[in-house]
Formats: C-alpha cells, sequence, structure tokens
C-alpha cells in the first residue's frame, strides 16, 4: 500500500514539474516574441555575430565531458567582439537592413569571428597553463610539508613517525640542479 501511495506521489511530482515547466516556457515565449519583432535589427546581429558560440554550445552539449565550459569561454569573448558593432547598430542606422549591411559589408564579420577565435584558442590553451601552475604549488607544498615532517622528527625523535614512511625532502628537478664548486668535479682520470 505505501509503495502505491509513492509511485502516486511521484506522478503528480511529474505533473507538476511537466505544468510549472510548460508555464515557464509558455511565460517566457509571451514575453521574448514581441521583443524579438520590436528588436529585430538587434535579433538578426547578435544571431549571425554568435554562431560561432552557438555551435560551440551544440559541440559542448555532446561532448560527454563533464564539465562544459566550451561554449562560455567562447561566447563571452565573441559577444565582447560583436558589442561595439552592435552599439554602432544602435546609434547609426538601426534597422533590419542596417544590420545585415554592417554585418556583411564591414570589418565587424572579420573582427567578430576572430575575437570568437581567440576564445577558442582561449578555451585550448589556458586549463594546461592552470594545471601546470597548479601542479608546482602542490609540488612545491609537498616538499614543504616534509621539511616541516622532517624537523618535527628531529624535534621529537623517531618515535612520532612509528609507522609511518618517512621520506627525505626531494626538489623538483629545475630547484635540485645545482652547479657543483668546481674543485668537486670529477674527471674520467681520476
Amino acid at each position: 500500500m505505501v509503495k502505491r501511495e509513492t509511485a502516486v506521489a511521484g506522478k503528480i511530482k511529474k505533473r507538476k514539474g511537466r505544468f510549472s515547466s510548460f508555464m515557464s516556457l509558455s511565460l517566457s515565449f509571451m514575453v521574448l516574441f514581441p521583443m524579438l519583432l520590436l528588436m529585430l535589427p538587434t535579433v538578426v546581429f547578435m544571431f549571425l555575430s554568435m554562431l560561432p558560440t552557438l555551435i560551440a554550445l551544440v559541440v559542448d552539449a555532446g561532448s560527454k565531458a563533464k564539465a562544459k565550459y566550451k561554449w562560455l569561454c567562447i561566447g563571452g569573448v565573441n559577444f565582447a567582439g560583436a558589442l561595439p558593432f552592435l552599439f554602432k547598430l544602435w546609434f547609426g542606422s538601426n534597422t533590419l537592413d542596417g544590420a545585415i549591411d554592417l554585418f556583411i559589408n564591414g570589418v565587424a564579420f572579420i573582427i567578430i569571428y576572430l575575437t570568437a577565435a581567440v576564445g577558442w584558442v582561449f578555451y585550448r590553451c589556458i586549463p594546461p597553463v592552470v594545471l601546470n601552475c597548479v601542479e608546482m604549488s602542490d609540488q612545491r607544498r609537498v616538499v614543504y610539508l616534509r621539511e616541516l615532517q622532517a624537523k618535527l622528527i628531529a624535534k621529537w625523535g623517531e618515535e612520532v613517525a612509528e609507522g609511518v614512511e618517512i621520506k627525505t625532502p626531494q626538489f623538483p628537478a629545475a630547484v635540485a640542479r645545482k652547479p657543483a664548486a668546481p674543485d668537486a668535479v670529477k674527471t674520467p682520470a681520476d
């Protein structure tokens, strides 16, 4: 009996969820459709300008990656490239023909799509740089903690490290390489 009641309650929740989703969608349509008609030149210009972002959104939605930031990275830079020309449209010839002419005939097309390409470059290049920075920071933290561990063992004795593997501090390869003193260098003749 309890299972049946929970199943019925689940169906009711689904129906309410669908209804609220339908209501929000229809309310959005009722607000956005008149805005589309009132601001048609802006909508057409932004649609043409933001095509690389739309493509990135479609590609990102199809990927299996958990975090989908490609469209945000590309879209932000793409929007920044389109914004000056959008102002030019608003304060100039704000007609449908003016929007299409501004996008096709001027340098707007080249600049807007080049800024989208810069967004793609950011998306591809910045994560490895950040990963390397975090990795170097983590390595330095491990070295510091190992030095602190060695100091604690020197101060309190070996009993505090009982059952714990003790490692000597090791520096990354770039830090550990120090030039040897000239008299300490051994030659093959020695």
